[in-house]
């Protein structure tokens, strides 16, 4: 039966992620019993997250509380609000009422939701180049044109978003949000700049814009230099914030949130009933006693110095390899780029090193708004060991020696 016809003109607007292109071929191999390495996942490390204590959480609370397997308030159950405000006012000096909080299924359906709620079809979004391609294709599946603006090791580069917004005014493109990973971005790994973010929140006031910050990594600094969150130094309500523990619990979990005021708040509410109606109750119960119980502070630091000493390997294995190679050195989040030769194809060269050194990356073009990006490879750190990093980069340097 040919279905075509019956599919929405928006569904046009849908393109696959490239990230699950290359784990649907990594799965593959795998299944043809080919041992992989894999410096291509998004994902905390599995040994670093204190399963154990998850797991005791979670007997306790299916065991001891009839509401774990019930629906919660669509905005999340009460308590972990409040436990979420303290949280976000201890570590990121963000003082937010917990009525401004709404739990989501992830930071993925926060930048969803925040989407749904502010995209009209040929709206713009301006955001980072590169920028995460999963919440780039999300913002073009609502109909956004994204206009990206260079990302350099300090971050966005502040003069170029002026220039960008300035050229797409004469244009009379309606401009609707700044989007940004600031802290640990992916996919370069760079920490926007304290100067920096002060001039972003400055433009946007400026040309009355809003900011989306996206702080999926700002749990994950290993250098603190004492930059603050873009929400922490906002006096305008012109950011809205898409947060999430997934670095903190695990991915799995799936709990993140929404911090927005006023109407968008009450919008994203109502978007979000329909949808999926509440993030999962027996996650969120086990994200309120986590923090509650001081779990967080018991265990992250440990964490962080598990990642730390992941991304010192692979930034000397990068340095002894290949010396003359570009890459970014970050100081938060979970990913390093690296940077081909001017010219080398990095979609070629990650399907090359996946076959035939069978170690696995995501080349770096599909995070790019325009078509740079094209010698660009995102490497991960916080997922493999220390040894499969060593052994992972050793085998990438062979091709890249071999073929550069």
């Amino acid at each position: 039966m040919n279905y075509e016809r019956f599919i929405s003109g928006r569904a046009n607007w849908i393109k696959g992620s490239a990230l699950a292109e290359v784990m649907k071929r990594a799965s593959q191999l795998q299944r043809q019993g080919i041992k992989l390495i894999s410096l291509a996942a998004g994902d905390p490390g599995p040994n670093l997250i204190p399963r154990k204590v998850l797991a005791e959480l979670a007997k306790e609370i299916l065991e001891n509380n009839p509401k774990s397997v019930m629906y919660t308030p669509t905005n999340g159950i009460p308590e972990l609000r409040e436990e979420l405000a303290k949280f976000l006012e201890k570590y990121e000096k963000i003082k937010v009422s917990s009525d401004n909080i709404v739990v989501t299924v992830g930071g993925s359906e926060a930048l969803d939701l925040l989407g749904r709620v502010l995209i009209e079809p040929g709206d713009v979004v301006i955001s980072e180049n590169p920028a995460y391609v999963n919440t780039l294709l999300a913002f073009e599946q609502l109909g956004a044109s994204v206009e990206g603006v260079l990302v350099d090791e300090d971050g966005m580069r502040t003069d170029l978003l002026e220039e960008k917004i300035k050229e797409l005014k004469a244009k009379k493109k309606k401009i609707k949000f700044i989007y940004t990973i600031p802290t640990g971005q992916n996919p370069m790994g760079v920490t926007m700049s304290e100067e920096r973010r002060k001039e972003l929140l400055e433009i946007a006031s400026k040309y009355d814009l809003l900011i989306i910050e996206d702080t999926a990594y700002n749990f994950m600094k290993y250098e603190e230099k004492g930059i603050p969150s873009l929400k922490s130094l906002d006096r305008e309500g012109r950011v809205l914030v898409a947060g999430t523990l997934s670095k903190v619990l695990g991915t799995g979990f799936r709990i993140g949130w929404i911090i927005a005021e006023g109407e968008i708040l009450d919008k994203v509410l109502m978007e979000k009933q329909p949808i999926d109606f509440c993030a999962p109750t027996i996650s969120q119960f086990i994200a309120l006693e986590y923090l509650r119980r001081g779990y967080f502070e018991e265990y992250h630091s440990k964490a962080l110095q598990g990642y730390k000493e992941k991304r010192d390997v692979m930034i000397e294995a990068l340095e002894e390899s290949l010396p003359n190679a570009k890459f970014t050195r970050p100081i938060a989040g979970m990913f390093v780029m690296l940077f081909l030769p001017e010219g080398a194809d990095g979609m070629s060269f990650a399907s090359e090193l996946m076959e035939k050194y069978h170690v696995v990356v995501v080349p770096g073009k599909p995070f790019y708004t325009d078509e740079s990006g094209k010698n660009a490879i995102r490497l991960n750190f916080s997922r493999p060991s220390k040894e499969e990093i060593a052994e992972g980069i050793k085998r990438l340097a062979e091709l890249y020696k071999d073929k550069f």
